[in-house]
């Protein structure tokens, strides 16, 4: 039995999947963590609060508990997808050895699959802890900064109030709904995606071990060759009527302008 280094071939190809939904995760992310500050900012504003000389540090302190939230976040959805990868790679080796062992003792082949195990119940757990620490954290230093600042209790008091409203409201619901989906989104994309990647490395692993025992080459690129072929053919038929349109479109327009002309037209 050979694996033809089709293990290889499925690990550099499963991983560059992951690099590809790893980077489009984190945009989702950066997008998500942005309408937190803006929440965040919003509530500082509102009280009064503002970037300036003297409450700079209030916001610099608010842009570190943001930047560990979303160092957290994408950590967690990192892991997530990583782990999914190494076990469909894990899957899709044992599965091209298998496919090859039933070729060659002419037996059936049953393709063997899993579950990734992240549920939309467990990503949502620890998406709404990361936020509610968040939150507290923020709360915690804002009020300490200010209260070393000499603000008001009032003022304070109704900062508070303002953060554990939002953070405790529907609001904050929505936001973790947001993340939740972000996140499950990534990870059925990319197992849909490790799927075929091993469905059509299994069709290879068939296609050489036919050829060689046929005594044949394997053509890794005929494949390619012939979906460039076939839409080639279809261009080139799309032309030929677009080319029959225009000149139907001029024999229309010249027969109209004969007709205008008071010339008989036959």
């Amino acid at each position: 039995m050979q694996l033809y280094n089709l293990d290889t071939k499925i690990t550099d190809k499963s991983y560059k999947l992951l690099d590809f939904y790893l980077e489009e995760q984190r945009n989702l992310d950066t997008s998500r963590i942005s309408e937190i500050r803006a929440k965040c900012r919003s509530i500082l504003e509102k009280n009064g609060i503002f970037e300036d000389k003297k409450n700079g540090s209030v916001y610099q302190s608010m842009e570190k508990e943001l930047k560990k939230l979303e160092q957290n976040i994408a950590y967690f959805n990192e892991s997530n997808l990583e782990e999914m990868t190494k076990n469909e790679i894990e899957l899709g080796i044992e599965n091209i050895a298998s496919k090859l062992e039933s070729l060659e003792q002419n037996t059936d082949f049953v393709c063997a699959s899993e579950n990734s195990g992240i549920t939309k119940a467990y990503t949502e757990s620890n998406i709404r802890s990361m936020l509610f620490n968040y939150f507290e954290s923020y709360k915690a230093n804002t009020i300490e900064l200010l209260l070393k600042r000499g603000y008001s209790q009032n003022t304070l008091d109704d900062i508070e109030e303002d953060i554990l409203e939002y953070s405790t409201s529907k609001h904050s619901d929505i936001l973790t709904e947001k993340f939740t989906q972000d996140g499950m989104k990534s990870v059925s994309s990319l197992s849909e995606s490790l799927k075929q990647l091993s469905s059509s490395i299994l069709d290879e692993a068939e296609a050489r071990f036919n050829c060689q025992a046929s005594g044949m080459v394997f053509d890794e690129l005929k494949e390619k060759r012939d979906v460039i072929k076939e839409k080639a053919l279809r261009i080139r038929d799309l032309i030929y009527q677009i080319n029959s349109i225009d000149v139907k479109a001029e024999q229309i327009s010249s027969r109209f302008m004969h007709i205008e002309n008071g010339e008989k037209v036959f």
